[in-house]
């Protein structure tokens, strides 16, 4: 099989959800923010609320809240954009909330309080530099999963750095953070950035598995060094 076709026969394959919350931080790297996105699907497998993270681009016009309640604040993460969709009378145990990087402490504490049932997240997140005992401890009494895939994990984590990087090169605090934990993907990213490459697709509103297969069989090395 054709490295081509092996990325675009993974991507309908992954869970609706997980799918999702890919598209929702494809668009956030076009917008040139921090990539994240969310969504949350229902007890019958349907996106009902997506959402990404809108904190670091300037804020849209009144008609954009329609769609991300939150924006160009320290509030406005992927899972409180997604979040924010839900009205007060559903019942939220019934709901599972995918996100494309392990809530932070903040979004951890949200999904508490308002009782969303099931966490999955498709990577760790690479700015999160607290103990993994903090990080589990988060959770509280909510079901947290990993989608356990190291290949999406892989292109999850490097959109997330991509702009950072595109930015402010090898200098970049998210990638000084994990220079030594994970180097290849590192390198990756910086390589992918040095021209834009993932963004000037991003823009040209190019699918995100089409904009990665040039680069899939370097991002299935990269992937045999996430963690399991």
């Amino acid at each position: 099989m054709s490295t081509t076709s092996e990325l675009l026969q993974s991507w309908p394959s992954l869970p609706v959800g997980a799918r999702a919350a890919l598209e929702e931080q494809w668009a956030g790297l076009a917008a040139g923010g921090l990539p994240c996105g969310a969504s949350i699907v229902d007890e019958t497998g349907t996106v009902i609320a997506s959402g990404r993270n809108c904190s670091y681009e300037p804020a849209s016009g009144l008609e954009t809240r329609e769609r991300y309640a939150l924006q160009h604040n320290r509030l406005a993460h992927a899972e409180l954009n997604a979040l924010a969709h839900l009205a007060t009378e559903i019942d939220h145990a019934k709901l599972t909330l995918w996100t494309t990087q392990h809530p932070c402490s903040m979004c951890a504490a949200a999904v508490i309080f308002i009782g969303v049932g099931q966490v999955v997240f498709v990577a760790d997140d690479p700015s999160d530099v607290s103990s993994p005992e903090a990080i589990l401890a988060s959770r509280g009494p909510i079901v947290y999963e990993s989608l356990g895939d190291p290949l999406w994990w892989t292109m999850s984590n490097l959109l997330f750095l991509y702009n950072s990087a595109v930015q402010a090169g090898e200098n970049a605090r998210n990638l000084k953070l994990n220079r030594d934990r994970y180097p290849e993907l590192v390198h990756l990213t910086l390589d992918l950035a040095e021209g834009d490459t993932l963004g000037k697709a991003a823009r040209a509103n190019i699918e995100l598995p089409i904009a990665l297969v040039p680069h899939f069989e370097t991002i299935q090395q990269v992937s045999h060094y996430a963690p399991r």
